[in-house]
């Protein structure tokens, strides 16, 4: 296994005065699901658990308990398998770059 690249020869974005938090939430959604029988309309709710956009517009939020607060993760300038792009977490292979005309 490669080693991950030295942080030191990168550029980063240190993100200075912002942090995280992480909540785990209970809540209830309720909608309203057209469907010709009730097997297609458990079926479509079934489905609906995939969605990665689903719950982030919960009705009534039952439970909510903050997990964690920390320091937002430094944010890398690198070309990695030939695109540029901005990274929190260094893999091997990366390599540094400069800012471009977007900016950092």
């Amino acid at each position: 296994m490669t080693e991950a690249p030295n942080k030191a020869d990168f550029i980063a974005d240190e993100r200075p005065g912002e942090y995280e938090a992480t909540f785990s939430v209970r809540g209830t959604i309720r909608v309203t699901i057209n469907a010709g029988s009730l097997e297609e309309a458990r079926a479509k709710a079934d489905a609906m658990t995939e969605d990665e956009e689903f719950g982030l517009e919960l009705d009534e939020a039952d439970d909510v308990s903050l997990n964690w607060v920390g320091k937002t993760r430094p944010m890398y300038l690198v070309t990695r398998e030939g695109r540029t792009m901005q990274v929190s977490r260094l893999e091997p292979g990366d390599l540094p770059r400069q800012p471009d005309e977007r900016g950092f």
